[in-house]
């Protein structure tokens, strides 16, 4: 019997870590000179497949050598909808930046190397807009933190080959040969 090797992440550890703001100001990215005032935001979206970790520490924790303290800053990437007094829509991009402390379970250091990775939602109540700050009321953000490592599965192949359509073959009838099936039933090898 034959072996293929199929390599996926797996998901060590994770935590969902959830901070409501009741009054967030951050920047709101670069307005058209063309906007006129007043500006009206539409609609905040994270963008989550671009959230970014950066200045990272991992600090075992005393008690437990599997888990430890995570810090680190996340970037959650924005796009901001908005219209202007003359209905005309644009769309921003700004960035909201958050600290996290977490404990994750940290896997002993070996041939496979870890990732700590993160996705992030965004969800407000409302938001405006004055000059170039996005003030925005009941915010929370929604950080998806994930422990991965590439996991080699060992799957069994029976290795055979598919048989095409034969026109004018040798075989008896008696052999029944073409209408074996391509991988054994019933048989654990």
């Amino acid at each position: 019997m034959n072996r293929v090797v199929i390599s996926v992440p797996r998901v060590l550890d994770s935590t969902m870590v959830v901070m409501q703001d009741a009054q967030l100001q951050i920047s709101a990215g670069t307005i058209p000179a063309t906007a006129t005032a007043p500006i009206t935001v539409n609609s905040i979206q994270a963008v989550s497949t671009e959230t970014q970790m950066a200045n990272i520490t991992i600090t075992p924790l005393c008690d437990n050598t599997r888990c430890s303290r995570v810090t680190a800053t996340v970037s959650v990437p924005l796009n901001v909808t908005m219209t202007d007094s003359a209905n005309v829509q644009f769309t921003t991009n700004t960035t909201l930046t958050k600290n996290i402390s977490i404990v994750l379970f940290i896997p002993e250091d070996s041939t496979f190397p870890y990732n700590i990775t993160a996705e992030a939602a965004f969800g407000y109540d409302s938001a405006t807009v004055t000059d170039d700050t996005l003030t925005i009321t009941n915010a929370v953000t929604k950080i998806l933190v994930r422990i991965t490592a590439i996991t080699d599965l060992l799957i069994p192949s029976y290795g055979y080959a598919p048989l095409g359509n034969v026109n004018g073959n040798q075989f008896s009838d008696s052999q029944n040969f073409l209408n074996q099936p391509l991988f054994p039933r019933g048989k654990i090898y």
